[in-house]
């Protein structure tokens, strides 16, 4: 059986998974944190033995696509007149189903995609291995001194900053979002207003880009998109960024070289990623520079409109994996 674990508020891509597996009959569960804890399921854990709606997890899961799992604010409030109660009650509550999920990959040695202890890829060391293994990376600096990031803008002039790892959103008491995770260019005037010392953060040296890629990549097989993220100038800086029209970005099916592929491919094995979204940008010098992977980034978007029917291969390699039980197929190639 494949178990598809995600949430059921936060994650666009796995509508599309379910429809590969209505199309091929597939004898699939999905589970989510919040259908636990609103008791959607019946769930019991006793002598080594899941039950979750009848099923013996235990003994039946032979795949697990693992997208998301829990969206916190989706819980429902504890209390109403306390405040910072109701939150540590959900931010416990969290914590406890966290637990529990984290628990499943010890079940069995079913297939997990992406790999169960590599999902939480911490994005510095990412960039560290890459540059090992013979990926161009700009150069970056972590700090939280204005002198230091006034000598980095010195060396390289335009720079830019984003997020160290996954910042969540946060919302005001009015429900308005506050989303830090966009990519921003840093200028004087910003850097002039910051204090001697600030919040740690991260500064990278901007690539002026011909190209922007966004790669899926899934048990040694390479998808490529490229982004015409420079016709738009709200999507020059960051392709995820949209104006007030929200105008689409323009995608287009592509290849990168083999070269690419294959350095790109070492990472991901040295990382035990067996799924991930790359994203690459090729500069004004003709060089690739390699960005980030994400194991469960956003896939859809990508997928339908350069018509690559990700989500079709996926589900296919986890229909093989659950009728055949190939242990070739578990590991980190294809």
């Amino acid at each position: 059986m494949i178990l598809i674990l995600t949430s059921e508020a936060g994650d666009f891509s796995h509508p599309n998974f379910i429809n590969w597996l209505e199309y091929y009959s597939a004898n699939y569960f999905i589970l989510s944190g919040e259908g636990i804890h609103n008791g959607r399921y019946d769930v019991v854990l006793e002598n080594d033995n899941l039950i979750i709606d009848g099923i013996n997890f235990s003994k039946e899961i032979s795949v697990v696509l693992n997208r998301r799992f829990l969206t916190v604010d989706k819980i429902p409030n504890f209390t109403d007149r306390d405040k910072k109660l109701n939150d540590g009650l959900k931010k416990r509550v969290s914590s406890e189903l966290y637990e529990f999920r984290n628990f499943l990959p010890y079940l069995n040695k079913a297939c997990w995609i992406p790999n169960r202890e590599s999902v939480n890829v911490n994005k510095i060391n990412v960039l560290r291995k890459a540059k090992s293994l013979n990926l161009n990376v700009p150069d970056y600096i972590i700090t939280n001194s204005k002198k230091k990031l006034i000598n980095f803008k010195g060396t390289y002039n335009k720079i830019i900053t984003k997020a160290i790892g996954n910042f969540q959103p946060t919302y005001t008491k009015e429900r308005n979002i506050v989303n830090p995770i966009y990519t921003k260019t840093v200028s004087e005037e910003l850097i002039n207003q910051l204090p001697e010392n600030f919040a740690l953060s991260f500064f990278q040296k901007m690539i002026l880009k011909s190209r922007e890629y966004r790669i899926l990549y899934f048990m040694g097989l390479f998808f490529s998109v490229e982004l015409l993220s420079q016709e738009n100038e709200h999507t020059l800086i960051d392709s995820r960024a949209q104006n007030a029209k929200k105008e689409n970005l323009r995608l287009i099916n592509t290849e990168v070289s083999m070269d690419i592929k294959k350095k790109l491919k070492n990472l991901m094995d040295d990382l035990d990623l067996n799924i991930g979204c790359i994203d690459l940008l090729k500069g004004v010098d003709g060089q690739f520079y390699f960005l980030e992977v994400n194991p469960v980034g956003q896939i859809a978007g990508y997928s339908t409109r350069a018509n690559l029917n990700f989500e079709k291969i996926i589900v296919e390699k986890m229909l093989d994996i659950d009728k055949n039980g190939n242990d070739k197929l578990r590991g980190k190639d294809k």
